[in-house]
């Protein structure tokens, strides 16, 4: 696969046979957006990018950014270029993708976590000829050095040229890859048009304004880092944070000196935040934050709101339909914390699919114009639906995610969703974190597991958890019938999720409790 024909194509299919609805509608637009340029013109003078030892206004950001498209553009990139760029949560980083942008390259964007062998997958499918990697020494590695022209951009000096985007906002343009398990994580292709859409969604549901400051903790290479990191500060000339080196002390400091207003990410890194901050005896400046996941601990959301009273919502998307549906800022508290929320503006949910009636599907002008390899878009469209994979419920508009189809365990053909059974056990005392995963069993197929963290030793025992879930309403055939003792956290992805996948290779040796028919036979 070459060039960006090859990669864009279906995409760009997709976008044609949706354009007439969207322009007509507003949503989408046949003009160049520069959301940097016109925050610089704008208000100039207004902090853009905060980090540790650099801060940029929104005019000097707008003029190294026109700076590093000089290099890009002198190195041989020009409109329609794919260019791979590399990026972590730093001030090069943001500038590099914004100049790929306004010299209208095709951007795929890799975090540095991928690793040089991922990276080099993507550049043999891709075809991409030139790549960007600020403050990533990997490039002279084995693996990547001669696979690609690397570019080091040059944004310090006065360029001679003001370069302006002259691309249609809705041609598809910016490939994100997903975080997941699989070796071949898949490339998902937006437009500036579909991620403005859901920017402009995120900051309505949020109540976000001019006045707030965005801590950017979540990987600038994710779509929250996209939205958070690339649109949503211009969008609102709003200064975002730039966290780099997750780290409770050092990143509760940059939070709290920096003044950060908002918070977008996992529950569990701002719960070790505020941990850091209660033993300094800082003061949070956060006002309000959005949680995502299928399971959110409930007593950190409760700790969050009772002890350092900011607002708490809950908001559903992924790479591919992002913040989709959301708990809004101005509703009581039981209501945002009950689900995860509403549709935002011009986004529609249904339950069912062609494959599964219970899964979870998405249209509207946020959603992304398809996969760089085609066959992946096979299972991923009903007509114009997006299949999310997940299982979800529906009910007088709102919108609650079960879990993950490939989460549910089948155990002598009845479903047990993962999702379900964590969030009951999250809450029993003495339970400090858990995941519930799959094991094959000769009888029945599959069985629950579910490792658990606790405060102390022998804090909770496997009728602890059987009882409890039993008392909440739980029928007998969703108890887990294995508990394993973790002394240490459980494993997490660069998005702070557990990594399920590999609970059970990593319980190998760990001290477990099981069912009484389990017991019999080991």
């Amino acid at each position: 696969m070459k060039g960006s024909t090859a990669l864009l194509d279906h995409a760009q299919r997709r976008a044609m046979a949706l354009r007439d609805q969207y322009r007509e509608a507003g949503h989408w637009s046949a003009q160049p957006a520069d959301v940097v340029r016109t925050a610089a013109e704008r208000h100039p003078e207004r902090l853009a990018l905060i980090a540790r030892g650099d801060e940029l206004t929104y005019a000097e950001l707008n003029e190294r950014i026109d700076g590093a498209v000089s290099s890009l553009a002198a190195a041989g990139v020009a409109a329609s270029t794919p260019v791979l760029v590399v990026v972590g949560n730093d001030v090069d980083s943001v500038i590099a993708v914004h100049a790929a942008l306004r010299l209208d390259a095709v951007i795929l964007l890799v975090p540095r976590s991928a690793g040089a062998t991922q990276v080099a997958d993507i550049i043999e499918r891709t075809g991409a000829e030139f790549g960007v990697a600020p403050n990533w020494p990997a490039t002279v590695e084995p693996e990547l050095s001669g696979r690609a022209t690397w570019i080091a951009l040059d944004a310090g000096g006065t360029p001679a040229t003001e370069y302006r985007s002259e691309r249609a906002a809705d041609e598809p343009c910016l490939v994100l890859y997903t975080s997941g398990t699989t070796s071949k994580p898949k490339g998902v292709i937006h437009s500036l048009s579909t991620l403005l859409k859901a920017s402009t969604n995120y900051i309505a549901a949020a109540g976000l304004t001019d006045d707030d400051r965005i801590f950017l903790i979540s990987p600038l290479a994710s779509v929250t880092g996209v939205l958070q990191g690339l649109f949503i500060g211009p969008m609102l000339t709003a200064p975002v944070i730039l966290e780099d080196r997750w780290d409770p002390s050092a990143t509760c400091e940059l939070l709290v000196s920096a003044g950060a207003t908002w918070y977008g990410g996992p529950d569990r890194l701002l719960d070790r935040v505020l941990d850091e901050a209660m033993a300094r005896n800082a003061i949070v400046p956060l006002r309000a934050v959005y949680l995502g996941g299928t399971m959110l601990d409930r007593r950190i959301v409760e700790r969050i709101e009772d002890e350092f009273r900011i607002i708490v919502m809950r908001a559903y998307g992924s790479s591919e339909v992002p913040v989709s549906t959301s708990g809004l800022r101005r509703e009581p508290r039981d209501v945002r914390h009950a689900d995860d929320g509403v549709a935002l503006a011009d986004v529609e949910v249904r339950i069912g699919s062609s494959g599964d009636p219970t899964e979870c599907c998405i249209r509207g002008p946020h959603t992304f114009l398809g996969y760089t390899d085609a066959d992946d878009d096979a299972d991923a469209f009903d007509g114009d639906w997006f299949r999310t994979g997940d299982v979800a419920e529906l009910d007088n508009g709102r919108v609650r995610i079960v879990g993950r189809l490939k989460d549910i365990i089948i155990r002598n053909g009845l479903k047990i969703p993962a999702a379900e059974v964590e969030e009951a056990v999250a809450n029993l005392a003495g339970v400090v974190d858990c995941a519930a995963y799959s094991v094959p069993d000769r009888v029945t197929g599959e069985r629950l597991a579910m490792a658990v963290v606790l405060e102390s030793a022998g804090a909770v025992s496997l009728a602890d958890v059987t009882d409890a879930l039993v008392s909440a309403g739980l029928p007998k055939y969703k108890l887990p019938e294995e508990l394993v003792f973790w002394d240490e956290p459980l494993p997490l992805n660069a998005n702070g999720k557990v990594e399920r996948n590999k609970l059970d290779a990593k319980s190998a040796g760990r001290p477990r409790a099981l069912a009484d028919r389990l017991a019999a036979t080991s």
